[in-house]
């Protein structure tokens, strides 16, 4: 659609800018994952292609065994085990931004576009660190949109945290080591990360706890972060404790509950999964996208339920074997920081306003206590709770939308006003963390970036926006819409396609060649056919705009105008190509035009179109509803042909204002893109803060002042 003062400059801080403050977290349905091929692209002539690998990463299945002391598999085993190593090493080569599990660890390796700055060890809270992929995904998500290498400890829940320790070690040097002079440099700085009780076991491997790997472990780190420290006891924590789950008499019945619940998930597990896969099935059959998105399948059972309801028998166990309370304990603890912390390391210090439960002063005294300076420790005090880390946005029921894209659209439900709170309390987090930790040395290697893909065989279904198929769905149902935009299209479509004959410049191999390899370049990796591709053409015209358009028995035609691509640059111009193919690829086409028209007001329209303009001003606020979400999923297109987010994010920042400088031909600077981002964070914070009574009006009004 047009992308001028008219339709850009109207929503540039509650669109353009909600849509960037994601950070273009957009990795494309399961179907988009399925068809990436890895091919080396560069701006080159149509449909040229090369064939040299992407890349000279060593992804053999050899790997350096780690030096700590383990059970000697069977070779059976260690074949197995060898085999889905070089897979994952394979997986994180060719799809970053994707949690892989490699050597028993959650591996995720940041976007390709973003600078590499090191390495993070990340041990999560009781219960929920046995799932970190699932239950910190948007925390450790962020970090590794900052440019860290997250390496996630899956850890149950257990009293003996001496053994919790030593695993938390083992468990990162093993994916580690396999990482490291593959797709790792030894040089970038490592730092170790804590949750809660991930904290206190990052404290005790600190204190050399696990000393079959302190003099490995504890000298790769830079520094260690400790989010809501807390060392209290269980029986301090959970009332009656000692009084009710330790005495004696109950050792039997907690041994006897352990292996009942053992023997059932086991009888469970098959059945669980089948229940998941037909519930997630129906969901979608009814039209609850969200709903089957939150059910997922029979690989939930493995990635979620099962490691996170088996710790429960585990911990009846070891009540029933005598160990009730964590070891060591709190007491101890608190005796061996100020005698055995390393006096050198750098210290992050985190906690909550809301967390009554947080014990970081204390923790920060011990550590001083041990020290002659206070030099490299930090305590920053942040807003909420000790939950803030663990905040994941679940997909709303209907359309698996989040609050970040109702909001683009105004369309804002009850809570959302809180999850926009909650969201912008957890990217203070990650902001704290981003600041501590240092940049990646000069020297270091950093993992070459990964060629652009051609996603053969795409479908609109696979990068369609949900909130564009809900409002797609929503316009058809209006009466007697079709048979008007069916009337535009033919009248419109025909005008503008003679105006562009007549004067505008057909691109083609003669005429504006760069702007004719740019636009098949974007083709090829969308996987829009030779028959399917739109005619361009450039129109002279100050105003910086591009727009689709569909005549009735003519070829799709894109319009450029000479102002556009006097401000951008050839990767900024494939972007907004790119875009406009999404259009073509959504078949946007019918309610384009019919969108197109309520923008350019009576006057402009061709005599036909013009009789319908009444008719066409009733349905102008569902008609820019409509636009909005449609451009979500254009602006996906753009994303998947760019492959990095800062080229569209640039095309945006300069249609709003930002391109008013020397720098036209070329990308404007990374330090101008993020600044344009925390101007859209800003946004989300005042959103969040807006509270629940102005979510209400806006839930039940639409707020409408939105619509034009």
């Amino acid at each position: 659609g047009p992308k001028g003062r008219r339709s850009r400059q109207r929503g540039a801080t509650a669109g353009a800018q909600q849509a960037v403050s994601s950070r273009f977290d957009f990795a494309g349905s399961a179907a988009v994952q399925s068809k990436l091929r890895t091919t080396e692209q560069t701006m080159m002539p149509r449909r040229q292609r090369a064939s040299e690998p992407s890349s000279a990463i060593d992804l053999s299945p050899a790997r350096k065994e780690s030096s700590l002391p383990v059970a000697a598999p069977s070779s059976a085993i260690a074949d197995r085990a060898l085999m889905d190593d070089a897979a994952a090493l394979q997986k994180l080569n060719t799809s970053p931004s994707t949690w892989v599990t490699l050597a028993g660890a959650k591996v995720l390796r940041p976007p390709v576009w973003v600078p590499t700055k090191g390495v993070v060890h990340f041990i999560g809270d009781a219960f929920v660190g046995a799932a970190p992929q699932v239950f910190y995904d948007r925390f450790l998500r962020s970090l590794a949109q900052r440019g860290l290498w997250v390496i996630a400890t899956p850890l149950s829940t257990s009293f003996d945290q001496q053994r919790l320790s030593e695993e938390a070690a083992d468990c990162f040097e093993r994916p580690y080591r396999a990482l490291t002079g593959r797709m790792l440099d030894s040089k970038l700085p490592v730092y170790g990360m804590g949750h809660a009780m991930g904290a206190r076991i990052a404290v005790q491997l600190g204190c050399g706890a696990a000393e079959a790997v302190s003099s490995v472990y504890m000298p790769r780190l830079r520094g260690q972060i400790f989010i809501s420290y807390s060392p209290q006891s269980v029986a301090e924590s959970v009332p009656f404790w000692k009084e009710f789950f330790t005495r004696d008499e109950m050792r039997p019945v907690l041994r006897s509950l352990s292996e009942r619940l053992t023997r059932a998930g086991a009888v469970a597990e098959p059945m669980v999964g089948t229940a998941l896969d037909f519930g997630s099935f129906f969901s979608r059959s009814i039209g609850l996208e969200g709903g089957a998105r939150i059910i997922g399948g029979k690989d939930r059972v493995e990635e979620l339920y099962n490691p996170v309801l088996a710790q429960i028998p585990k911990i009846f166990g070891d009540i029933a074997d005598g160990i009730g309370d964590f070891k060591p304990d709190d007491r101890e603890l608190a005796k061996r920081v100020p005698r055995e912390y390393p006096k050198d390391m750098p210290v992050l210090l985190l906690s909550f306003q809301g967390d009554s439960a947080d014990q970081t002063r204390t923790f920060e005294k011990l550590l001083r206590k041990g020290r002659r300076s206070a030099e490299g420790i930090e305590l920053i005090e942040l807003q909420g709770g000790r939950d803030v880390p663990t905040f994941n946005e679940q997909p709303e029921l209907f359309h698996g939308t989040d609050a970040l894209n109702r909001a683009a659209l105004s369309s804002e439900g009850l809570f959302d006003a809180g999850l926009l709170s909650a969201g912008s309390k957890q990217d203070a987090l990650v902001d704290a963390i981003d600041r501590f930790v240092a940049p990646a040395p000069e020297d270091a290697k950093i993992l070459p970036k990964t060629p652009r893909v051609f996603l053969e065989g795409l479908q609109s279904s696979d990068i369609r926006h949900p909130l564009d198929l809900r409002q797609t769905r929503t316009l058809s149902r209006l009466p007697g819409i079709g048979v008007a935009a069916r009337q535009v299209v033919a009248a419109l479509g025909g005008q503008i396609y003679k105006d562009s004959i007549t004067s505008s410049i057909l691109v083609g191999e003669q005429q504006y060649p760069w702007v004719n390899d740019l636009l098949h370049s974007a083709c090829d990796i969308l996987d829009v056919s030779e028959e399917s591709r739109p005619q361009v053409y450039v129109k002279q015209n100050p105003e910086p705009a591009a727009y689709t358009l569909i005549a009735e028995g003519k070829q799709p035609f894109i319009v450029l105008h000479t102002a556009l691509l006097d401000m951008l640059c050839e990767e900024e111009v494939e972007a907004v190509l790119a875009h406009e193919l999404g259009h073509l690829k959504c078949d946007h086409g019918t309610w384009l035009s019919l969108a197109n028209a309520a923008h350019m007001g009576a006057s402009s329209l061709p005599l036909p179109a013009r009789i319908l303009q009444p008719f066409i001003d009733g349905f102008q606020g569902e008609l820019y509803k409509w636009q909005r979400a449609a451009e979500l999923s254009c602006d996906r297109a753009a994303l998947l042909v760019a492959q990095e987010p800062w080229v569209p994010l640039s095309v945006i920042v300069k249609l709003s204002g930002g391109g008013a400088t020397n720098m036209s031909r070329r990308p404007l600077p990374r330090e101008q893109l993020e600044a344009f981002l925390d101007q859209a964070k800003m946004y989300d914070e005042a959103k969040g803060e807006s509270g629940l009574f102005s979510s209400i009006i806006g839930g039940l009004f639409g707020n409408r002042s939105g619509m034009h």
